[in-house]
């Protein structure tokens, strides 16, 4: 009987040790796939406490370079969309499938051109999670005909705005009834609302792109405790689409939903599954 193969494991090396990259370590050490984190990177001084959080086996460095001399198969990004701007072209061109989170980045469509291009040469993927959110795979669809109108509308509590330009515009603690903060462009709303409203970009991306998809956000003090929520709206000459989706946001930032992390571990499964599903 021929000898079988050692089980194959994907290394993947994560920017950042915030609240996505902590449920990320937890989602795999409960469902245990074929995926070892290799390598974590932080910022300069936060390295010590990091190691005492992620153990000995974890590699955790202060810069790039180090972070590719472990040679992952996917460099995760978990921290901003800085980091994207910062290293995606490096570890694109240098061959690295990278996975980004923080896509307002690409609300400037000059780094999302040389992104692809950097990865088009390389032979690199750019692997683009869904985050908070759901149905876009219909809308993926959806554009190989006409879209005649994409619409975004991310909804969370008044405090999940704080430190944004909303703090100034509006009284947040004051806010009693569901209030819109910001009407325009996914690229405004990615630039201005870097750590809230990353998906408006990844909403333009998947159908009408930044000149044609409309995003509103939303603070609601109406929203049950420790959520926040989300609405897609889609017109097509292949149909309608309509979808709200009421997520836990994460206990320490009620500025993202747990959603996104589980996204991410789960784009990262398929990469080990037998199957999509």
């Amino acid at each position: 009987m021929a000898k079988k193969n050692k089980e194959k494991r994907l290394k993947i090396a994560l920017i950042g040790y915030g609240a996505i990259s902590q449920m990320l370590f937890d989602v795999f050490k409960e469902k245990k796939p074929p995926i070892d984190i290799i390598g974590v990177l932080v910022r300069p001084g936060r390295a010590k406490a990091t190691r005492k959080k992620v153990g000995r086996k974890v590699a955790v460095v202060e810069d790039l370079k180090s972070l590719l001399k472990l040679k992952p198969d996917v460099v995760v990004e978990a921290a901003s969309q800085q980091a994207v701007r910062e290293w995606g072209e490096t570890i694109l061109r240098k061959g690295y499938d990278f996975m980004v989170i923080a896509t307002g980045a690409y609300g400037d469509p000059r780094l999302w051109k040389k992104h692809k291009a950097a990865a088009a040469e390389s032979g690199a993927r750019l692997r683009l999670p869904a985050g908070a959110i759901a149905g876009l795979d219909g809308l993926l669809a959806m554009r190989l005909g006409k879209l005649e109108r994409v619409k975004y509308t991310s909804i969370k509590p008044p405090h999940a705005w704080s430190g944004t330009p909303a703090e100034t515009d509006f009284d947040l603690p004051s806010i009693k009834v569901p209030t819109v903060i910001f009407q325009g462009t996914p690229a405004d709303a990615g630039r201005l609302y870097p750590k809230n409203a990353n998906l408006a970009v990844t909403v333009a991306l998947c159908g009408a792109g930044l000149k044609r998809t409309e995003i509103e956000l939303v603070a609601d003090p109406t929203l049950p405790p420790g959520t926040n929520a989300s609405r897609l709206e889609v017109v097509s000459d292949s149909g309608e689409l309509r979808l709200e989706r009421l997520g836990k946001a994460m206990p320490d930032n009620p500025k993202t939903g747990v959603l996104t992390a589980l996204t991410m571990a789960d784009d990262l499964m398929k990469m080990v599954r037998s199957s999509d599903w």
